[in-house]
């Protein structure tokens, strides 16, 4: 019951986009800050803020009927639709990172082939994610069949992970902690739905 009772309560907002309600942690928060419109991607700026689903269809029908601007009270200038975009994809790519982080400094993260190959025979992995210059020898011999029951991404470069994790260059990692794992997926899924979504 008590279960219950938080689901029930969970804040809600309005898409301003395609107007559908949806919980606060499945739309992306919008502030004015004076002559400028920023993507509160963390929700810890101040100001009057406005909610929009993390996709192409709903940005350009927020950027193109000025509903952003009436839901903002805003006169500031509004970016373009593929720059907002740009800009949501962002900061979805710095959350990753910093779950990436998190998760290493819990312990929860095997990083790179050898270390991933281990917690895969363990059956430790919950979620693999490779770089996507990672060589397809490297990722053939990651693709075990523990490894072909989990879920799977691409994201960032060699490089990218590497400084992520004070290496040089890291070509997979996997995810050791389903809390973890599951708020990755979520970012992920979003990425891929701002980038692959029609119009």
């Amino acid at each position: 019951m008590i279960r219950e009772n938080v689901m029930r309560h969970r804040p809600e907002r309005t898409c301003i986009g395609c107007r559908g309600v949806f919980t606060k942690d499945d739309v992306v928060r919008i502030v004015s800050g004076g002559a400028a419109i920023a993507v509160d991607y963390r929700e810890k700026l101040p100001g009057r803020a406005a909610y929009v689903c993390p996709t192409r269809d709903c940005i350009h029908k927020a950027l193109s009927r000025d509903n952003l601007t009436k839901a903002l009270r805003s006169k500031a200038q509004l970016p373009k639709a593929e720059e907002f975009i740009t800009l949501v994809s962002a900061s979805i790519e710095a959350r990753v990172k910093s779950l990436i982080s998190m998760s290493a400094k819990a312990g929860k993260l095997a990083a790179g082939y050898s270390a991933v190959l281990d917690a895969l025979e363990k059956g430790r992995v919950e979620l693999l994610l490779y770089a996507r210059d990672i060589s397809e020898g490297t990722r053939q011999k990651v693709t075990t069949p523990a490894a072909a029951l989990l879920r799977q991404a691409t994201l960032f470069s060699r490089d990218e992970l590497g400084k992520m994790l004070n290496r040089e260059l890291v070509g997979v990692i996997g995810f050791e902690d389903k809390g973890f794992a599951d708020a990755v997926w979520k970012e992920i899924e979003r990425l891929k739905g701002l980038i692959n979504n029609n119009r």
